[in-house]
């Protein structure tokens, strides 16, 4: 899974945070220019795409089916933890290149335990023929957004009907979970957990406002560094 940006959005739909992760490529007709120059989004597109993403995000929670409305008791939100999701492996990596610790987070990963999602009726997921988009949203609502490079073959829905997920799906207490989705929201939960160490324990920050932070930035990076 190749992540080309990571995107943070509070809850009013404003964009607080964005760093991307494309390594440009020069133009052999204009050496002078790369393909990050040429679409590279500026600061005014990018809080037009936040909005827009909000807004998306909350007319499709509005959409819901009633049925599904009604029958959410019986559906399992649950996210299983995938280990060494954007950190070291320490059964592969030399001791020596292995971090002290993660921030405030004790032991070799951030978490150990499947989590809840609290995202059940607004997307989660967008996939084109060009780029998958992952949405994880947290209890007060702030939103991570991971743009991905990969594109999702046909049939790998998280539905419990869908029949031809194959081996990109796993199966948890009889529904059908879609592996890139697992992995980018154990992704996504590191840079909240990354997001509450650096951020929000920075006495200078203000909530709701854009982030600054080059401890933040360091750890998102090396995050997404460590990401196979």
């Amino acid at each position: 899974m190749g992540i080309e940006a990571i995107l943070i959005i509070n809850k009013s739909g404003g964009l607080i945070y964005h760093r991307s992760f494309t390594s440009p490529q020069v133009d052999p007709s204009n050496p002078t220019i790369t393909s990050t120059t040429k679409h590279t989004l500026n600061s005014n597109d990018l809080l037009i795409l936040a909005s827009t993403l909000h807004s998306v995000f909350a007319i499709s929670s509005q959409i819901t089916p009633k049925a599904l409305q009604l029958s959410q008791s019986n559906i399992n939100y649950t996210i299983p933890y995938h280990p060494y999701v954007g950190v070291a492996n320490p059964q592969t990596t030399p001791k020596n290149n292995m971090p002290t610790k993660y921030g405030s987070f004790k032991g070799d990963d951030y978490f150990k335990e499947p989590f809840h999602n609290w995202n059940k009726s607004g997307l989660k997921q967008l996939s084109t023929d060009q780029f998958t988009m992952y949405i994880y949203q947290t209890m007060t609502g702030l939103k991570f957004v991971a743009i991905s490079s990969s594109v999702l073959p046909s049939g790998t829905g998280s539905g419990e009907n869908n029949n031809n997920a194959g081996a990109n799906t796993v199966n948890i207490n009889g529904s059908q979970y879609n592996m890139g989705s697992q992995i980018a929201d154990n992704l996504l939960r590191k840079v909240y957990c990354v997001y509450s160490d650096y951020v929000m324990k920075d006495p200078f920050y203000s909530l709701e406002m854009p982030i600054k932070s080059d401890l933040f930035d360091d750890r998102v990076k090396s995050l997404i560094d460590h990401l196979l």
